[in-house]
């Protein structure tokens, strides 16, 4: 449910914000400490806050999961100093941590939505307003790391095929591509979540969109042209308690997509009940989830290498 696998060695110079790796915090939720984090809600535009929070939250665990923003090895490159693309970058997340790590580094978000921060950010990073669908408005070989994130749930396979297709004209080459996204394995034995579920299944459906195939997307990758071997890792997380602090934070990553204004309308029009039972729904999920151990999130990352 969208909008970064070695152990990689950083920069001492850490932001605030920044939630070293290795550590979770002791609640619910990585908190993003941040004495401008107030501020910087107000430079976002007038979107769903609930979502935003999601995003940060979801981008946070990736990164304690696989120990890093990144897998691919571009980490000389960042170190000292090259060009990152992240297309639909959301709240710019990913982005403002690697910029603030990065200093000799020059990074670029890109995103149809305007929520990302307009004011309170590094200078080396800049976000634009734009359509990928429009094609990057970037010239070919132009980047030497391009990442996409969290797509799943809004791409059909054309719209994929073309996505990756100008990733990998903007990208230089020797310049690596990566794609992180989840993929969800929901079963009965937590009956709420599943009928939410397939309900989300179902509307995806609708808009040409299989949120089951990214479990394909090596594949789709591996059909392009200009591209090395496709790598891949995969890290799975019981959701609810049985999968420990990172199934708490999922349980929550859930929880605030389904809390959004469209997941309510969507998703309760989609199972055939109101607005304000779906909501009892959602509500009920921790509860559902507390005997969980078999409905799974698989975080799935795939990274490569542009060779000419």
């Amino acid at each position: 449910m969208g909008n970064s696998n070695s152990c990689l060695k950083s920069r001492e110079t850490r932001s605030k914000s920044q939630l070293v790796p290795n550590q979770l915090s002791e609640g619910v939720s990585p908190e993003v400490v941040n004495e401008e984090e107030q501020e910087l809600a107000y430079y976002l535009s007038n979107n769903d806050l609930n979502d935003i929070d999601r995003q940060h939250m979801h981008n946070f665990i990736i990164k304690y999961l696989f120990q890093g923003n990144f897998s691919a090895p571009v980490e000389e490159k960042l170190t000292l100093g090259c060009k990152v693309l992240d297309v639909a970058c959301g709240p710019g997340t990913w982005l403002l941590d690697l910029a603030t790590i990065y200093d000799k580094s020059n990074f670029f978000g890109l995103d149809i939505k305007p929520v990302f921060p307009k004011e309170i950010k590094p200078c080396n990073l800049e976000f634009i307003e734009a359509d990928i669908f429009d094609g990057l408005p970037f010239r070919d070989n132009e980047f030497d790391f391009t990442h996409i994130e969290s797509m799943v749930n809004i791409l059909t396979t054309e719209q994929w095929n073309f996505t990756l297709s100008e990733l990998i004209r903007v990208t230089k080459p020797g310049g690596y591509i990566e794609i992180t996204d989840l993929y969800l394995n929901i079963d009965k034995s937590s009956p709420n979540f599943y009928t939410i579920y397939k309900g989300f299944y179902k509307s995806c459906l609708k808009r040409n969109v299989n949120i089951r195939s990214i479990i394909h997307l090596n594949s789709i990758l591996e059909s392009h042209q200009n591209i090395g071997v496709v790598h891949h890792d995969e890290k799975i997380v019981t959701f609810g308690p049985h999968g420990g602090k990172p199934g708490l934070v999922y349980q929550e990553v859930v929880i605030l997509f389904l809390t959004t204004n469209r997941a309510i309308k969507d998703l309760s029009a989609e199972i055939g009940i109101s607005e304000e039972k779906f909501k009892e729904i959602v509500e009920s999920l921790k509860e559902d989830l507390k005997e969980n151990k078999t409905s799974k999130g698989h975080v799935l990352r795939f990274w490569t290498q542009k060779i000419c």
